[in-house]
């Protein structure tokens, strides 16, 4: 068995990662300044929300050389500065014979509520 194979074979339906941020004033006047976007005031900009996804399918799960195909995300509500913001992805098919793994993903504030929910679709070369 290769040993992309044998990396696929390791994922399960129902395996997740996670991780949580806070996002200082600083740091967003300093990621508005990068961007060339408006400051965003006392809320984290959807990009940075959006980064916590990528992060964790590209270093967690699946894993380094997952390529995006897909992605749709949602933002019923803002993280706020200072707020520790919990983002989550969780496998929910997997397709060995395309190598394709598709996942929930969601981001929620420290009071529990949704920040971000979504769904991507990556093509897992590892």
């Amino acid at each position: 068995m290769s040993t992309r194979l044998a990396a696929f074979a390791r994922l399960n339906t129902g395996d997740s990662a996670s991780i949580s941020r806070r996002y200082s004033h600083r740091e967003l006047q300093t990621w508005a300044r990068i961007a060339r976007a408006p400051e965003s005031g006392d809320q984290v900009p959807e990009p940075l929300i959006a980064a916590l996804f990528s992060y964790l399918l590209g270093e967690k799960l699946p894993g380094h050389g997952t390529n995006y195909l897909k992605q749709h995300m949602r933002f019923p509500d803002h993280g706020r500065v200072d707020e520790k913001l919990t983002a989550t992805v969780t496998i929910t098919r997997l397709r060995p014979d395309k190598a394709l793994v598709n996942l929930a993903s969601r981001c929620t504030g420290e009071d529990g509520r949704i920040i971000c929910d979504g769904e991507s679709l990556v093509l897992f070369k590892r």
